[in-house]
């Protein structure tokens, strides 16, 4: 090889080693990628996203990353145990004992028979675990959480953020709103900061943060979806629910609901879902219905709360119009019990609370909470509208009994059927007869009760809507009594339905406002 061909050789090799190190160089900026099989792929040049994010946007977003960040820390997870014992019985010979044949078989005379201990009661215990959230609300350690995350429980464990683990012990309790206070052995601790529930808007921005599965410190972003009045929730009564679509799971409940400056709104409790897992409607209760209980649940253990001793309802358009209103608010007192500081006042049924204390009453739930945030033994005064005016009554707030009978939306089953009379009557889908004692003793109503009874009721009609039963006993029509069919008949040739219609039943000798209105 002459020297001229090794430097041409020499030349080719430096400039293949040149070219792989250039390819290897801006490979990385032209997409070249090998697979995991060693196989080289190239993906083109990457693209830098041209998007110009308005300001507000990124305003909104530092927005909810800063009020994350600074609430996360007082949100802790609840770990609870609880011990159940389960009865059970130690193994028996149910057919006698095998020893009695052997006896009887080999020494051909019966075993001596002893009377045999009644077995004694024995348990088993087996631990239940469960998981919820709660807030720290004070830097000595108080934390707010559902009662049903630690109702019933031995054992809790409570898991800070920076992961500290402390043993929790119950402090207060209460049912009806389903809240609790808890308290662990620590200080210096970040709490929330409590906001006010009364001024959120639907739409408003809204974030919940929790352990949903236990998997702590979750924070899901949604909006205020609705105000609900009252909700039914496992059997339990809930009233003033906030409505959220931040995703709420098992593993939240007592953990908070946060408005976008960072404030407390709510405490998550319950959602709805047909699947097990969040479909967007969650439920919180309102921060304030916590505030207002907070002191005492630390102090006492426990909410005790006023009682006015009568069973109430909404005033709709056709009570306001035949009771003489000139717009639907208040509250009908559907009954005053006996005994209670209502009737001990001089209020009656038929009368429609219209002010507490100095406060306007809008409606059922308004007077519900007035009467329950007043201390038992307070001296009050309630203004009714009565016979076309307002009057005025004292009265001495008494503490709300631990079971109360004839709560307000108990219903009765029929009993018996109603025996025949000689006329009848049918309007709106209904068909009535004069009240004998004979119904009466049937429907367990006393004799000297005065009306007609609805012997029967057409499905889907009109009277069916109104919530009318077969067996009521009808007392009054927009306050006409109607206690005999002629009288029926009078008082429902002028009653008009554009107008509203207000009855007055006796439900197996319970009384209660009915009413039915089309516009």
């Amino acid at each position: 090889m002459d020297r001229r061909t090794s430097l041409k050789l020499s030349a080719m090799v430096f400039l293949a080693f040149f070219l792989v190190a250039v390819g290897a160089f801006f490979g990385r900026n032209i997409g070249f990628l090998r697979s995991s099989n060693g196989q080289q792929l190239n993906l083109g040049p990457a693209v830098k996203p041209d998007i110009q994010v308005p300001q507000a946007v990124m305003n909104l977003q530092d927005a909810f990353a800063n009020t994350a960040d600074q609430l996360k820390p007082t949100v802790v997870n609840i770990a609870t145990t609880q011990i159940i014992k389960q009865e059970y019985r130690p193994n028996e010979f149910f057919f006698g004992n095998p020893f009695d044949n052997f006896f009887d078989d080999f020494f051909n005379e019966p075993r001596p028979r002893q009377e045999r201990p009644k077995p004694q009661k024995k348990y088993l215990e087996r631990k239940m675990s469960g998981t919820g959230s709660g807030v720290i609300i004070s830097t000595d350690g108080y934390i707010l959480t559902n009662n049903h995350v630690i109702g019933g429980a031995n054992e809790i464990e409570v898991t800070l953020s920076d992961e500290r683990k402390f043993k929790g012990k119950i402090i207060g309790q209460d049912q009806k709103t389903d809240l609790a206070i808890i308290k662990i052995p620590a200080v210096n601790l970040p709490a929330a900061m409590l906001g006010d529930s009364d001024k959120i808007k639907v739409g408003d921005w809204s974030m919940a943060i929790g352990s949903p599965f236990g998997l702590e410190q979750t924070v899901t972003v949604g909006i205020i979806s609705a105000r609900r009045q009252s909700l039914m929730i496992e059997g339990q009564q809930y009233q003033e629910m906030i409505q959220t679509d931040a995703a709420i799971n098992q593993g939240n409940s007592g953990g908070p609901l946060i408005n976008i400056k960072g404030e407390v709104i709510g405490i998550n409790t319950a959602i709805y879902t047909p699947t097990g897992g969040s479909v967007g409607v969650g439920f919180a209760s309102p921060i304030n219905k916590a505030k207002a209980i907070l002191g005492q649940l630390i102090e006492k253990g426990k909410v005790t709360r006023g009682w006015l001793g009568v069973e109430i309802r909404a005033v709709d358009d056709a009570v306001a119009k035949q009771f003489g209103l000139k717009e639907a608010k208040g509250a009908l007192l559907n009954n005053v019990l006996k005994d209670a500081p209502a009737e001990r006042a001089g209020l009656k049924r038929g009368d429609i609370v219209i002010e507490f204390n100095g406060k306007p009453v809008k409606d059922v739930m308004s007077l519900q909470d007035l009467v329950a945030q007043t201390e038992p033994k307070k001296k009050v005064n309630v203004k009714v509208w009565r016979n076309n005016k307002e009057e005025l009554f004292d009265l001495v707030i008494s503490e709300m009994p631990t079971e109360r009978k004839n709560e307000l939306g108990e219903t009765f089953s029929p009993k018996g059927s109603v025996g025949e009379s000689s006329v009848s009557r049918e309007w709106m889908g209904l068909k009535v007869k004069t009240l004998t004692n004979e119904m009466a003793a049937q429907l367990d109503i006393d004799s000297s009760e005065k009306g007609v009874v609805i012997v029967e009721l057409t499905p889907d009609s009109k009277a069916e809507s109104a919530g009318l039963q077969e067996q009521d006993v009808i007392r009054s029509i927009n306050r006409q009594p109607v206690t005999t069919i002629k009288e029926f008949e009078k008082v429902t040739s002028t009653a008009k339905l554009g107008e509203g219609i207000v009855f007055d039943v006796n439900r197996h000798g319970r009384l209660i406002y009915l009413t039915i209105q089309e516009k």
